[in-house]
């Protein structure tokens, strides 16, 4: 019998969390210049939670002006979020005002406030000028970041699952082993993330950079797969580092964009430093200017994580086997196979979408479909024998198949095919317009009069 599978049998025996190359030096990934802002975020990670808000300066991250600590979370809690946006932005605004208060009142001790002079005394203790133009130019420089040290340890948790792999892979592909902990930055290692701006997955891909790597359609997204997207986000890495030539403007790049660091490079040199205190564009914001930072900051805390959170229970690294589809399947083939449900397949492939597990769309032919590992075998076996999902009749309930449209379909043929009417199969599936059906769309032929003709 002609096998309509390749089987794929991965096992990984790594421990989680397992360093799997030599650790770089200060060499590949310089720290000197970004301590203060690595410490910032270090805190951020570690010592501030959801709860908790600091207020501090855009550019000096060691001037922390206040934290406000809210009772409550804003997770699930859409009226709760509202809230704490409003009073923070009014917390701000008292800050602006202290400050030009002493811009245009002076520093005179017998007017000051406590909170006038707490300030004072924060920026004096750094260095800095307390002239009336100084004072005006921190006012607008106000800044604050909700802290993540519960997301963060809840990231260490979950990354255990797909560290081994992603490092073997940024191993095969010639990159630094700390590389493979940028996910700590871009989503906390949650491939569920998702952003504003439509990124997705671990590694945040947005759609049109995801393309340029990965499937994305409507049956499959593999910037949710932590595999594949690891597997594209080293070659994105690669490329940037071969275009900038230094990894601190390369790992900017994979937040800022290559282009827009290769155009700073070009105008202030290949030192990250400068670039961030010297380039002006609307698009190198707060964000770009902290990536890398962030990411010294997170390689700290991962590799470290006892330190700073105690014993966490890390997950266990991902074992799979993987079937290589030659066909199109119905999801229900395989949950027909012990220990393969539905819910665990969607946990082992979660770059497959709702089109499929609704049941309107089949597993696509070229797919890696992953089982738990032993399971491969078997659902080979099985499977090789079952009728594929493109075959015509997909399957019978209560006098009704559900046929998936083919090449060459109209309506007509399929209705003579099945006994019926064009009417009643416009009718049973609310289509309006009889021209209106496209390739692959499941249509519900109720009350199937005969067998389908040639079956």
């Amino acid at each position: 019998m002609q096998l309509l599978m390749a089987l794929l049998v991965l096992h990984f025996p790594l421990r989680a969390g397992e360093v799997t190359s030599r650790n770089h030096t200060t060499e590949t990934f310089p720290h000197q210049g970004f301590e203060d802002r690595i410490e910032f975020w270090k805190r951020m990670f570690t010592h501030y939670g959801e709860r908790d808000v600091v207020f501090h300066d855009l550019n000096d991250l060691r001037l922390i002006y206040g934290v406000v600590t809210f009772e409550k979370s804003v997770a699930q809690d859409v009226r709760e979020a509202v809230r704490q946006k409003e009073r923070l932005v009014q917390e701000r605004r008292e800050l602006q005002e202290i400050f030009r208060d002493l811009s245009e009142g002076g520093t005179d001790p017998a007017r000051l406030s406590a909170r006038h002079r707490e300030l004072l005394d924060r920026l004096r203790s750094w260095g800095y000028s307390i002239s009336s133009e100084s004072l005006r130019e921190r006012a607008e420089k106000i800044r604050y970041q909700r802290g993540i040290k519960e997301k963060f340890s809840e990231g260490i948790i979950r990354s255990g699952r797909y560290l081994p792999l992603i490092e073997s892979i940024f191993r095969r592909e010639g990159l630094p082993a700390e590389l493979a902990l940028l996910p700590h930055v871009e989503s906390s290692f949650d491939h569920r993330a998702y952003s504003r701006s439509a990124a997705a997955g671990i590694w945040q891909f947005i759609p049109s950079t995801g393309r340029r790597f990965l499937t994305i359609n409507a049956l499959v997204d593999e910037r949710l797969d932590p595999i594949r997207s690891s597997e594209a986000a080293a070659q994105l890495l690669k490329e940037n580092y071969l275009k900038l030539g230094n990894w601190p403007l390369a790992i900017t790049a994979y937040n800022h964009g290559a282009n827009g660091m290769l155009r700073a490079k070009q105008l202030h040199g290949p030192d990250l430093r400068l670039i961030i205190e010297r380039h002006q564009s609307p698009s190198f914001s707060f964000a770009s200017q902290n990536f890398y930072a962030e990411f010294l900051a997170a390689v700290e805390v991962a590799r470290n994580h006892t330190k700073y959170f105690g014993r966490l229970d890390i997950a266990k690294p991902l074992r799979f086997d993987a079937l290589h589809l030659k066909r199109d399947y119905a999801v229900r083939d395989f949950t027909r196979v012990s220990g393969l449900s539905e819910a665990i397949l969607k946990d082992y492939n979660p770059q497959i979408t709702g089109q499929v597990w609704g049941g309107t769309r089949s597993l696509p032919a070229g797919l890696p479909l992953r089982v738990p590992p032993g399971r491969g075998a078997e659902a080979a076996r099985r499977l090789n024998g079952a009728r594929p999902a493109s075959d015509l009749v997909l399957a019978r309930a209560g006098g009704s198949v559900r046929y998936r449209v083919q090449p060459g379909d109209t309506l007509t043929a399929i209705a003579r095919r099945f006994g019926t009417s064009v009417t009643t199969i416009l009718s049973a599936n609310q289509i309006s317009d009889q021209n209106r059906i496209h390739l692959g769309r499941i249509l519900l032929i109720p009350r199937l009069s005969q067998p389908p003709r040639g079956s």
